[in-house]
């Protein structure tokens, strides 16, 4: 008897434990659905400036 009651004590850690998991990755999923990483925000000034390109007048191949 104590033998089932130590398993379905086991299960239920375990169910619990895969829910939890299950609603902090959704979360997770929906704090990075809120950010614009690939945009920078309208008006303000750039993370980092455009790069300057070099002309080039020998290509190496």
């Amino acid at each position: 008897m104590n033998t089932f009651l130590t398993t379905g004590a086991f299960l239920v850690l375990i169910a619990a434990a895969a829910f939890v998991i299950h609603r902090l990755t959704i979360e997770h999923a929906e704090g990075i659905a809120v950010h614009r990483y690939s945009r920078a925000l309208p008006g303000g000034p750039c993370r980092f400036p455009p790069r300057r390109r070099r002309d080039r007048t020998t290509h190496h191949g």
